[in-house]
């Protein structure tokens, strides 16, 4: 009996064994060819297609329209599932595959009206542009072609169906997306209405303090007025139907279901810090060569695969290389053989809300005294499984009624309890207009060769908002921070407006001459890091909310103290550095008014006595000073905000560090009384109360012996899988984590998420430093790896250098990219 059991055991771990071979061998037919030919429909010419030691491809082809081609099918080939999996983002159709679980994520999206943006903004295109995304789309859909059943990315056969083909609106949806995660001002409109609504206009106005007066500005400093440089907000006139509701929280919760990787984009920038970027550049004068050096980290959500996608492109005089975004033909950071670029997010207010009033039938809004029929746009929602969900999408003339997603995911959900149903409010937003040509100036820019026909390709950018830094190989450097910006005839766009008085209506844009700009300024360098353009008296209103400049004064300073010779290792050091100005700013007021008496926590103030304020991954003060630091805006202000507005407030750390300095030194503040007691605590007891919790949250994660702790004992940066991270099946083969250094204000970026504390979702997911000089000693890194198959080894295989801040180089020249080439595939026209 005994041995008719091992040998029936024996047989099923065979079995088992054979099967995972055979679906492993079965998956690994779907791994991208990399050598050979390949006859493919829609080029003029051949396209030859060389993958260097890095696996970044470099695309020859004769023509530019057949190297674009040659993009699309290297994208398909590494990323067709991300891209399929975005494009079905943008138009609102994740249920056709995923089932009832993301209805009220497709009912947002398609209420906002992404797709419907897409196709007019396609319709208003110049030709030329066209032409030129059809050429990327054929190469898209030349790799589908010849790519069938199992030859498709697993993802595909895991979920059972196949992609249709990719069209131009495609490509723009996901440029719409990208916008939508880079102007999240909406968040702080609903953020202000519902503290004001909780506590009052006055005590909100305390805990969202505005830009320092004096910060530091990119275009110099700040004016020496108390009047100028501070824009705080005025807001609107308080609409008489305004709800008291918690607008942010019934929008968080509308959100909440669903796929997880969804709703980090849809509410990514309104629930976190530091989605922004560094950028900056010097001439000639500060560097080794003589010639400019230009630097790039764009910090924006992870996944895997990364956002960013590297690629060279070369036919004849168009030659570019640099960081490209699978589903869309452009590089979007990177250089030509000409001029350098880099951006960073700008934040432009170019988002209102506006409360409506909408007749009994819900079929028209008051507008002036006058009722407007309202658009009635009907939308159809394909759901795998069950029947069709409709939707039938209102318009005002400020935009869709978002509100009617909020109210209808939330009344259809099982949560408990439920937010009150919000009053009708319309989404304006500069990326939803009918003409939005940013692609093409995407693409002209891409072909640039001065600041001339650079600045002429930005006039027609429209969203998102970015400041673009710029170097030539003739020495010069610039800045011009683009896009369509409003001008309101009323208020400044910080709360939600009444929509029906036509007082805060938007009457045009800020001319582009207007806009803040830069050219070979006698500093001989440019630095931006999110923080504000310009405190100039006579600037127009572009925005209100900055982070705190750390940043950028970090990457000053230490420009400052090299003084010259600057070198690509100096610009790697910089972009490596993990100097917390955050920490230095508020560890020793914390310090003194911290008082412990349990024996951990003098440990752990001790520990942080002595804290130099590096970030670094094996620092203690580090993961004491962030534990702190998370328990402070609670221990504070979570009694008077409640549990719903601190879901909004509590990663605002901008705002909290501003707030908590600021009550501190107001000594023993109202605020920081706990109105739950009976007693009355004063500002030491709050912070020792909040050091104590910190504290105890790292104990229960590190252990009780403060001499072993270490800040990447707990901060980890986490990369889910797009679309798959919540199978938990499946989440150790497709998505991945490290632990990493720095936090929110570091130039090499780690901030923490406030709702799932320590963990790391936003990056610098594609760093370059671009050197102009005849040398060409430029080098960029992607953060996890190039392609989109979990089975490829280059899946993954830039993290470890991205965790070190190792770059890779950035071969534009034949014969080093030929050397140690790991495969060349020539496209044969049919």
């Amino acid at each position: 009996m005994r041995r008719l059991f091992v040998k029936a055991l024996a047989g099923v771990v065979v079995l088992v064994a054979m099967i995972g071979v055979a679906g492993y061998l079965y998956l690994r037919q779907s791994l991208p060819v990399i050598d050979g030919e390949r006859m493919v429909e829609g080029l003029s010419s051949s396209v030859e297609i060389v993958r260097d030691a890095d696996n970044v491809p470099h695309i020859f082809a004769s023509t530019k329209q057949d190297a674009l081609y040659g993009l699309g099918y290297v994208h398909a080939q590494d990323r067709l599932w991300q891209m399929e999996f975005q494009r079905r983002v943008g138009h609102g159709r994740l249920s056709e595959i995923f089932g009832d679980v993301t209805v009220a994520q497709d009912r947002f999206l398609r209420t906002i009206g992404f797709g419907r943006a897409a196709h007019s903004a396609w319709s208003h295109l110049p030709d030329g542009t066209r032409r030129q995304i059809e050429a990327y789309v054929a190469g898209v859909n030349g790799f589908i072609a010849t790519h069938p059943g199992r030859r498709l990315p697993p993802e595909f056969s895991l979920l059972r169906f196949a992609p249709a083909p990719f069209t131009g609106p495609d490509v723009l949806v996901w440029i719409k997306m990208m916008a939508w995660d880079l102007s999240a001002n909406y968040s702080f409109e609903l953020m202000r209405h519902d503290i004001a609504a909780k506590i009052g206009a006055e005590r909100m106005a305390e805990l969202m303090p505005p830009y320092a007066e004096h910060g530091l500005s990119i275009l110099g400093p700040a004016p020496t007025s108390p009047e100028v440089g501070r824009r705080a907000p005025r807001g609107n006139r308080p609409a008489s139907s305004a709800s008291s509701a918690s607008t942010f929280n019934a929008l968080a919760q509308s959100l909440s279901g669903g796929l997880p990787g969804v709703t980090a984009l849809l509410l990514g920038g309104a629930r976190t810090e530091a989605l922004g970027s560094n950028n900056w550049v010097v001439d000639g004068t500060l560097t080794a060569t003589g010639s400019p050096l230009l630097a790039n980290d764009p910090h924006l959500g992870t996944n895997v695969p990364s956002l960013w996608y590297l690629a060279h492109l070369s036919a004849g005089d168009f030659d570019l290389i640099g960081a490209t975004l699978p589903g869309t033909p452009a590089v979007a950071i990177g250089r030509n053989r000409f001029i350098a670029w880099g951006e960073t997010n700008m934040a432009a207010d170019v988002e209102d809300f506006f409360l409506e009033r909408i007749d009994s039938t819900g079929t028209s809004a008051e507008f002036r005294g006058a009722l407007e029929p309202l658009r009635i746009v009907p939308e159809t929602i394909v759901v795998k499984g069950a029947e069709p969900v409709r939707v039938a999408v209102r318009i005002s003339r400020h935009g869709p009624i978002l509100s009617d997603a909020i109210n209808a995911n939330n009344a259809a959900s099982p949560a408990t309890p439920k937010p009150a149903p919000l009053e009708p409010m319309a989404f304006r937003w500069t990326a939803l207009d009918e003409q939005d040509q940013t692609v093409d100036a995407f693409m002209r820019l891409n072909e640039a060769r001065n600041w001339d026909e650079f600045t002429s390709a930005l006039r027609d950018f429209v969203a998102p908002s970015q400041n673009f830094v710029y170097a030539d190989v003739d020495g010069h450097i610039g800045y011009y921070a683009p896009g369509r910006i409003p001008v309101r005839a009323g208020g400044d766009g910080s709360r939600p407006a009444e929509g029906w008085t036509g007082e805060s209506e938007w009457t045009g844009w800020v001319p582009f001459e207007d806009l803040p700009h830069l050219f070979d300024p006698p500093e001989h360098f440019i630095v931006t890091a999110n923080n504000r353009p310009t405190a100039a008296v006579d600037a127009p209103l572009i925005a209100l909310e900055y982070p705190e400049p750390y940043r950028a004064q970090r990457i000053v300073d230490l420009i400052r103290q090299q003084g010259s010779g600057l070198t690509p290792d100096h610009f790697r050091a910089i972009q490596a550095d993990t100097l917390s100005l955050h920490g230095r700013t508020l560890t020793p007021l914390l310090l003194q008014h911290a008082h412990p008496v349990d024996p951990v926590d003098r440990q752990a103030w001790d520990v942080l006595a002595r804290w130099d304020f590096d970030a670094r991954p094996d620092s203690a003060g580090a993961a004491i000073f962030q534990a702190w630091f998370l328990r402070l805006a609670p221990a504070i202000v979570g009694d008077e905000l409640g549990p719903q507005l601190m879901i909004g407030y509590r990663g605002r750390f901008s705002y909290i560090t501003r707030f908590v300095a600021a009550a501190l030194a107001a000594g023993d503040s109202v605020w920081c009384d706990d109105t739950g007691t009976p007693s009355r605590e004063t500002c030491d007891d709050t912070v020792t109360s909040a050091l104590h919790d910190g504290v105890a949250d790292l104990v229960r994660l590190l252990g009780g012996d403060v001499s072993r702790w270490r800040w990447d004992g707990v901060h980890r940066a986490v990369f889910p899988h797009q679309g798959l991270d919540a199978v938990g099946l499946l989440r150790p083969l497709l998505s991945r984590s490290l632990p990493n250094g720095g936090d929110w204000s570091t130039v090499n970026v780690g901030p923490v998420a406030a709702d799932t504390p320590y963990e790391q979702h936003s990056v610098p997911g594609y760093r370059q430093i671009v050197d102009l000089s005849p040398a060409n000693d430029s080098r960029f890194l992607d953060a996890v790896g190039q392609s989109g198959h979990f089975l490829s080894k280059h899946y993954d295989d830039s993290m470890a250098d991205w965790q070190a801040v190792r770059h890779r180089k950035m071969r534009m020249d034949r014969a080093a990219i030929e050397q140690g080439a790991l495969g060349r595939l020539r496209l044969i026209a049919r």
